[in-house]
């Protein structure tokens, strides 16, 4: 069985069903809580070291913190259409509250600076289509490198249409240079219909790591390098 790959419902904690930590991983940045909301929910979160992107997955989210008030644009589903988000830093107390109830990430990083809350509504994130022909994907850039400020955190949202590849062709960052930084990655997946499937294929020259895994609904996979 693998090692990087997390089967949905396995790492559930009381009201979440995906909870990743630094320690989890064994790494030194990236975290990803999934929290499921019932109906007027509210959920207090202390960020600690983490800045956050708090992004609905399903239903929509009011984001309170330091005397601020954010209503978070959601929608139906993450094949429906396209969220709003809410960043909010370090060491910060944060209330989230879903009137409708839904599942709402928290995208997460171990940093040092301190940037200010904020919130991007839906209608700017900006959308780009990359590939060609089976190749092809949607790419919802609502935190990249350049949208919007952060210390350390990195968040996209990738939609691949049946039967086709993302990630290609095959790439690394894993080392400090010129042309490359070192990053971790959190690949949460999510499957549209009945019974869907995919595959994911990590592997380095050394061949240290070398998986081909099949993935489903709520699945998740750790790319340490």
């Amino acid at each position: 069985m693998s090692q990087y790959l997390y089967p949905a419902g396995s790492t559930s904690t009381d009201g979440c069903s995906t909870s990743i930590d630094v320690e989890l991983a064994g790494w030194t940045y990236c975290g990803l809580d999934v929290l499921d909301l019932a109906e007027g929910e509210s959920r207090m979160v202390n960020t600690g070291p983490r800045e956050i992107a708090i992004l609905p997955l399903a239903g929509e989210c009011v984001v309170e913190i330091e005397g601020k008030r954010f209503d978070v644009d959601g929608r139906d589903g993450v094949f429906a259409g396209i969220a709003g988000f809410a960043y909010v830093p370090i060491d910060a107390e944060v209330k989230i509250t879903s009137k409708t109830g839904g599942q709402i990430a928290l995208c997460s990083a171990v940093a040092t600076r301190r940037i200010d809350p904020y919130v991007v509504p839906a209608k700017a994130v900006a959308v780009e289509v990359r590939g060609a022909a089976t190749a092809s994907r949607q790419i919802n850039n609502f935190l990249n490198a350049v949208s919007w400020e952060a210390d350390k955190l990195i968040a996209v949202e990738v939609l691949t249409p049946e039967g086709g590849f993302s990630s290609y062709p095959a790439h690394k960052h894993d080392e400090m240079s010129d042309v490359e930084v070192e990053l971790e990655e959190i690949y949460y997946f999510r499957i549209d219909g009945n019974d869907g499937s995919g595959f994911f294929t990590c592997y380095t020259m050394d061949g240290e790591i070398d998986e081909t895994v099949t993935v489903h609904d709520g699945d998740s996979f750790l790319v340490p390098k």
